[in-house]
């Protein structure tokens, strides 16, 4: 179980890379090495969507930002399944929240029923993307920093977990880093909210 609420944050400029391996539970400390890898692509594809938005909104390309922002947002969909896939801990932080839909729990439920559905005989449109208003992008741009430096700081706490000598110092660190987990799929669900994600699946 993740304890609850009672320590604090500690914040992070640069994300870390850790190579070693580390013997406690990995249901209650997921410490695998391709975690650091995933979050660093989740906290840039986001980084990249709050961009493009405010291009969209402050440039004359409007059609082709956003058309870039539903691959963006797909590619974060991508990677939190595979987070949710050696990260349980993640995984149920984000159902909690009821973004079944990053978990991969949530994305075979939608290939099932996929599958399950008779072929079209037209062409699918793609998924529209709309522009956000002034507000909006505002509140966007800060969620998106404070989410981008939680999964830094879930990345600095697995790092310095599996650097620690002393299982107590191990096991804050865990309590640390699992807590800012709560805090990713809040700020995640906040972002949803407003950008109307996770977006369809697109069908070929």
């Amino acid at each position: 179980m993740v304890a609850k609420k009672n320590m604090g944050k500690m914040g992070g400029s640069n994300m870390m890379g850790c190579n070693s391996m580390m013997n406690m539970d990995d249901m209650e400390c997921p410490n695998h090495p391709d975690l650091i890898l995933l979050r660093n692509a989740a906290a840039d594809e986001r980084e990249a969507i709050a961009m493009y938005f405010q291009a969209a909104r402050h440039t004359c390309m409007t059609e082709l930002f956003l058309d870039i922002i539903e691959d963006e947002m797909q590619h974060f969909v991508m990677t939190m399944h595979h987070i949710s896939m050696l990260d349980p801990v993640q995984a149920d932080m984000l159902r909690e929240e009821g973004l079944n839909e990053l978990t991969m729990n949530g994305m075979m439920k939608k290939m099932r029923a996929k599958w399950m559905q008779k072929p079209f005989m037209s062409e699918p449109e793609d998924v529209a993307v709309s522009p956000l208003d002034d507000d909006e992008l505002e509140a966007v741009c800060y969620l998106t920093k404070a989410l981008v430096s939680e999964f830094q700081a879930i990345n600095k706490y697995q790092c310095y977990m599996e650097k620690a000598e002393t299982e107590h110092n191990k096991l804050l660190f865990c309590h640390l880093m699992n807590e800012e987990k709560e805090h990713v799929a809040e700020l995640t669900k906040a972002i949803f909210e407003i950008t109307q994600e996770p977006l369809p699946p697109e069908t070929d």
